[in-house]
């Protein structure tokens, strides 16, 4: 077997899903397996998953108690037998040349992680997503490290030359993963993580690969859906942050890593904040007075690690629209800080 495809399924449409499933089954290459994991889903999708005609496609159906996606994963990367793994979200698609391609490509180099692009699709309008703008057969030491840099942040000014693109390289979704590298490692999702797991889980893949690719092209429709994980109010939601920084400093501090990974995890603990109030702090679905909201949010800036980021991050890297928050939140302004992302955020958004 030479792909195994991993589909964690939650409570999503059944449009959606059939979508998800029609653009697997309808692949120019047939050598492959299918993982579904309905992680704890009503029964009516449940349902829908046993019943569905998956025609002569090799399907592994697994039934389980909500663990959260990182469950999901692991659960399915422990039912796999392909060479290779790939991941699909449930409310996804993927163009049908795509596994012929990703896999030709990894072959070909040799891979023990590619990387491919995507359109993130938002209705009718896609915009192409890839973190980087070219083939590349084998990284570099450098861009090995530029690649982990980017699975915490994205493009930093550090980051001049070709062909880095604007685009961070956190998520799981177009990737493949040779799974005889993640078993000789022993890299699975950290069970319970609930956000960021992706971004945790590369940045522990990409410091042991050794052979990583990226393939120039766009084979993947990640589509972008307001009501999911990523956009609804959850109360405490700078918990579930706290937990992914948490583990991806662990992982810095074991590693050894330099003082340039240790400003780039403190921009992404910024970033993960300013998310969180935006989230959770200034949602209007938070039923808190807003003055109770931002002293809630004064009180989270003390703790850790936010705290120490807020304390030594160095403002080089940052452009003078990222400098604004940080200013403010060192001098505890966050009536000002909320008025002020309100406003980027919106603008960011258009």
């Amino acid at each position: 077997m030479l792909l195994s495809v991993v589909v964690p399924v939650y409570n999503v449409d059944k449009a959606y899903l059939s979508e998800c499933f029609e653009s697997i089954l309808g692949q120019s290459m047939t050598d492959y397996e299918l993982i579904i994991v309905d992680d704890g889903a009503d029964a009516g999708i449940g349902k829908y998953i046993d019943d569905y005609d998956f025609r002569e496609a090799e399907v592994k159906i697994i039934h389980q108690e909500n663990t959260g996606v990182a469950g999901a994963r692991n659960r399915a990367l422990d039912a796999c037998s392909g060479k290779y793994v790939t991941f699909v979200d449930s409310d996804d698609t993927i163009t049908p040349d795509c596994f012929e391609k990703i896999t030709d490509f990894a072959e070909k180099n040799s891979l023990e992680v590619l990387m491919f692009g995507l359109y993130r699709v938002t209705g009718s309008r896609r915009v192409q997503f890839l973190p980087y703008t070219e083939d590349i057969g084998h990284f570099s030491k450098e861009q090995k490290e530029e690649v982990q840099l980017k699975v915490m942040v994205g493009i930093l000014p550090f980051f001049k030359c070709p062909p880095a693109s604007a685009d961070a390289a956190g998520s799981a979704c177009a990737k493949l993963y040779l799974r005889s590298f993640l078993e000789k490692n022993s890299l699975r999702y950290i069970q319970g993580l609930k956000r960021a797991e992706d971004m945790e889980f590369n940045l522990r893949v990409f410091d042991r690969a050794e052979h990583i690719g990226n393939l120039n092209g766009f084979y993947y429709f990640y589509r972008q859906i307001t009501t999911s994980a990523t956009y609804v109010y959850r109360p405490g939601g700078i918990d579930v942050f706290t937990a992914s920084l948490n583990a991806m400093k662990d992982h810095l501090t074991a590693a050894g890593k330099s003082d340039l990974y240790m400003q780039v995890f403190y921009m992404r603990c910024m970033f993960f904040f300013l998310e969180s109030m935006d989230m959770d702090y200034l949602n209007p679905a938070n039923p808190l007075p807003f003055k109770e909201r931002i002293r809630s949010l004064g009180r989270a800036s003390h703790t850790e690690p936010y705290a120490e980021a807020f304390s030594n991050l160095r403002t080089q890297h940052l452009t003078f629209a990222r400098r604004i928050p940080l200013f403010l939140i060192r001098h505890g302004m966050f009536t000002l800080l909320a008025m002020f992302y309100s406003v980027y955020a919106r603008l960011q958004r258009q």
